[in-house]
C-alpha cells in the first residue's frame, strides 16, 4: 500500500524522495503570469498575483502584503526590569502590552538604528549597549517582510515620549523574571513581543 502511495506521488510531484531531500526547488514550481496592486498606502501594498504551477498544471491566485522590514527592541535597565509599552491595537480591538517596535521609514536602511529610534521615540530611554537578536519572516504565507530583533541592555530615560498623532502609549516597567508568567497568562500576547523576549532570554542566560 505505501509503495503504491508513493508511485502516486511520485506521477503528480516527480521523485518523492529528491522533494524531500531538497533535489527540488519547490520555488520553481510557481510562475507568475499576471501581477497587480490592489491596493497601495504609505505602509502597506496589497497584491494579487496570478501563478502557473509547472508540475500540476493549475493556475492560482495569491495574495501578497508588502510592507516595509519592522523592528523589535527589548530594553533592560540597570535593574533588571524591561520597559514595556501598553497600547490600544485596533487588529483585536484591545489594549495590549508589547515590547516597544515599529517599521523602517522610507530609505532607512539599518534595522539597529531604526530600532533606537523607535525606543527612543516610544519610552523615552535610550541605550549604548545594543546587541542584534536575529530576525524572523513576520507571515511568510502572504507577506514579503522581517521583523529584526534587538536587546538594549543598561537602558536610561534620557527624553520624553515622541509619539505618532495615533499613537497612545503608557511605559511599564516589568521585572525580567516576571517575563515568562505575563506569557504565560496571556497578558503579553503579541507573537513577535513574545519571541523577541525568549530570544532576548535565551542571550542573557549564555
Amino acid at each position: 500500500m505505501k509503495e503504491n502511495m508513493m508511485k502516486k506521488l511520485d506521477s503528480h510531484f516527480g521523485d518523492v524522495n529528491k522533494l524531500y531531500i531538497g533535489e527540488i526547488d519547490m520555488k520553481n514550481f510557481w510562475e507568475v503570469q499576471d501581477r497587480k496592486i490592489i491596493y497601495k498606502s504609505g505602509i502597506v501594498s496589497f497584491k494579487e498575483e496570478k501563478c502557473y504551477h509547472t508540475k500540476k498544471k493549475i493556475i492560482h491566485p495569491f495574495f501578497k502584503m508588502e510592507f516595509l522590514d519592522w523592528v523589535n527592541i527589548v530594553p533592560l535597565t540597570t535593574k533588571e526590569e524591561v520597559v514595556l509599552v501598553k497600547q490600544y491595537r485596533f487588529g483585536i480591538n484591545e489594549v495590549t502590552l508589547e515590547v516597544p517596535a515599529g517599521t523602517l521609514d522610507k530609505g532607512e536602511q539599518d534595522p539597529q538604528l531604526a530600532a533606537q529610534r523607535e525606543l527612543l521615540e516610544e519610552t523615552g530611554y535610550s541605550s549604548n549597549d545594543i546587541v542584534s537578536l536575529g530576525k524572523v519572516a513576520a507571515n511568510p504565507a502572504i507577506q514579503n517582510n522581517y521583523c529584526h530583533f534587538y536587546l538594549a541592555k543598561d537602558v536610561i530615560l534620557t527624553s520624553e515620549q515622541d509619539l505618532d498623532l495615533t499613537e497612545d502609549i503608557d511605559i511599564e516597567l516589568v521585572k525580567l523574571t516576571e517575563i515568562d508568567s505575563l506569557i504565560s497568562s496571556g497578558q503579553i500576547k503579541h507573537s513577535l513581543s513574545i519571541l523577541n523576549l525568549l530570544y532576548a532570554k535565551e542571550y542573557l542566560n549564555k
